[in-house]
């Protein structure tokens, strides 16, 4: 069954048509993807579908709830972050005040009636999760990484914070059809595993806007393109759509070529033998041609982006150099103990929690913000930095004063590098103040360009870019000859274009050579359980660890019976509560016995649940 119908939508902007004809539904239970180039209309789309943008043509059916992640969220600024979360369950919050006043009529004035009513909304609210309510918020905003503001004030939170937050109220909701916009944004690496492995378990359908190829991997099987003003889907994951659309591309392209010549040579024939004696045969061949329509293969839109990122002048072997190197603020640590050696040629991500400081470093290289500790460069190292809040782009003026401020390029020839950055024609007249995300993106990595340092540290380099951009700069870092640290969480950019990962957390840097589905896997097989090799004795921090790990394995299997057998009482004793009828007395000490029951079992759930996130 359908959850979402769109049936030849069509959506103008500004007069001029977006996309026309557009037709696609999205199954119950179904995940999909809705990619395209930065300006196809995925969000307006989006929009279309929800009824907030006017269609010039078409339908649209939403059957069943809803809910909808924009990429700029409003949040209301009223409680603390948990009463935030948990209203978004308003029903199950007013079930549970309608069971309390049921329980002080029961004590008071007890009916058969009034045990019914009791007895019914009880199954309800349970059915419904309302006694695991308290401990799914905390999970959903533990898992997103908001565990520490469960009790801080909505208004004090930053703004990715918030878009976070928004995220968890819609988690917790858990509507029928699920429409995410970019839901990575403002999300570490460590949130979005934990949200992908929520959306995979998620049991409503889901429509998911993103350029993080890596997280569709792992979150959708079915992909819908949207390009040059239509729409088509795909079977399979984002690297499958990528395959099939090569693939695609290339077989329409072959067939199209074949019968471009077939109907070559048969005008040919009909041009040569039209007036001869023929012409009967050539009638026949006139006859065919009107029956053969020419095959449109895709259009191949070339944007002419040809990112390059010249390394100016050879380093020394050394490049960088750091020892000891603690930042504080606010008598606040956020790191300490940061040491880390990088040679010419190395590709460095450093990778952390948000709010670990990542950045932090990047601009203590630069020598912006205080440290303590030693940072020392290498012989002829020269460093380009990339922002990820573009604060070296000015506030005024257009494309082309950007790059005349820092270069001695003639017009033509800044006309010509512009271009190469998808700037062309007349936006190179464009206000920098009026630039898209993605656009203010590629005039960086085009000032990047004339810096011409040999060492980059690059903050976020990816956000904003659509895939091709995205794919067009891992090429450029690929054939880059001079060294990269890089903060990202792009993880598929990251297993292209880097070979060591450096993880920051407060205690220090832990660094792994290898691209990033290495270093999972690595972290992943130390969380397993090994046995130790007869010869080596293990430390006493191992050993520790070890045992307090098997603690806490038994502990779930003790808490799994333990609630089964909670279950099975309470069970038994809902049963007997039905059969009391008239027998005031008893129901009330039976009812006060299960509430005892539900309670332990509730912190028995709540610990399993805190226990396996």
């Amino acid at each position: 069954m359908s959850v979402l119908f769109c049936r030849d939508c069509g959506v103008d902007i500004s007069g001029e048509p977006l996309f026309r004809r557009i037709s696609f539904a999205l199954e119950n239970g179904e995940k999909a993807a809705l990619v395209g180039p930065n300006g196809a209309g995925k969000t307006t789309l989006i929009w279309a579908c929800l009824g907030d943008i006017r269609l010039e043509g078409g339908e649209v059916q939403i059957l069943g709830s809803f809910g909808y992640l924009p990429q700029t969220p409003i949040v209301e600024d009223e409680g603390n972050v948990f009463e935030c979360v948990i209203q978004e369950r308003a029903d199950l919050l007013q079930m549970q005040e309608q069971l309390r006043e049921l329980e002080e009529k029961m004590a008071t004035m007890p009916s058969e009636k009034v045990m019914e009513q009791y007895a019914a909304l009880t199954e309800s609210f349970e059915r419904q999760g309302g006694y695991a309510l308290e401990a799914l918020v905390r999970r959903i905003l533990a898992g997103l990484g908001l565990e520490a503001e469960m009790n801080s004030q909505v208004a004090r939170l930053s703004g990715g914070q918030k878009t976070r937050l928004a995220l968890c109220k819609l988690l917790l909701r858990a509507p029928e059809l699920l429409i995410l916009d970019e839901p990575t944004n403002h999300l570490d690496i460590e949130a979005m595993e934990w949200l992908e492995g929520y959306l995979r378990d998620y049991p409503g359908a889901l429509l998911i806007v993103s350029h993080d190829r890596y997280f569709l991997d792992r979150t959708v099987s079915r992909v819908f393109c949207l390009e040059y003003g239509g729409l088509k889907g795909y079977t399979g994951n984002y690297s499958e759509y990528e395959l099939l659309k090569v693939l695609e591309a290339k077989t329409l392209g072959r067939e199209a070529d074949r019968l471009a010549n077939r109907i070559a040579k048969l005008e040919e024939y009909v041009r040569r033998n039209k007036a001869g004696v023929n012409s009967k045969q050539a009638r026949g061949r006139e006859s065919q041609l009107q029956k053969l329509k020419p095959i449109q293969a895709p259009k191949v839109v070339d944007h002419g982006l040809s990112i390059s990122l010249g390394s100016g002048g050879r380093s020394g072997d050394r490049v960088l150099l750091i020892e000891d190197l603690s930042i504080a603020f606010s008598n606040r640590t956020l790191f300490s103990n940061v040491q880390l050696d990088l040679r010419r040629g190395d590709r460095v991500a450093l990778l952390g929690k948000n709010g670990v400081g990542k950045t932090t470093i990047l601009k203590a290289i630069l020598d912006q913000t205080p440290f303590k500790g030693t940072i020392r460069l290498g012989a002829n190292v020269k460093i380009a930095y990339y922002s990820q809040e573009h604060e070296n782009l000015g506030i005024s003026g257009t494309v082309m004063d950007e790059i005349r401020h820092v270069s001695n390029l003639k017009d033509p020839e800044i006309r010509s590098l512009l271009a190469r950055y998808g700037f062309r024609k007349d936006d190179v007249f464009k206000l920098i103040s009026v630039l898209s995300g993605g656009e203010k993106s590629r005039l960086a990595l085009c000032k990047l360009f004339l810096d011409q340092g040999n060492l980059l540290l690059l903050d976020e380099p990816t956000n904003h870019l659509d895939a091709e951009t995205r794919g067009v700069l891992e090429d450029a870092l690929q054939e880059y000859e001079g060294t990269v640290l890089v903060v990202s969480h792009d993880r598929y950019f990251l297993d292209k274009v880097v070979n060591k990962i450096a993880e920051l957390t407060a205690q220090g840097l832990l660094l792994f050579e290898g691209d990033y589905t290495g270093f999972k896997e690595h972290k992943q097989e130390k969380m397993i359980d090994v046995p130790i090799e007869r010869n080596t004795k293990p430390s006493s921090q191992d050993q520790q660890e070890s045992r307090h790990l098997a603690r806490e394995k038994k502990r779930m299997k003790q808490l799994e019976l333990e609630i089964e057998e909670l279950e099975k009482a309470l069970q038994a004793l809902e049963e007997e509560l039905a059969m009391a009828n008239t027998n005031y007395e008893l129901a009330m000490k039976l009812h006060e016995e299960c509430e005892k029951l539900k309670q332990r079992r509730d912190c028995a759930l709540e610990e399993w649940i805190a226990g396996n996130d």
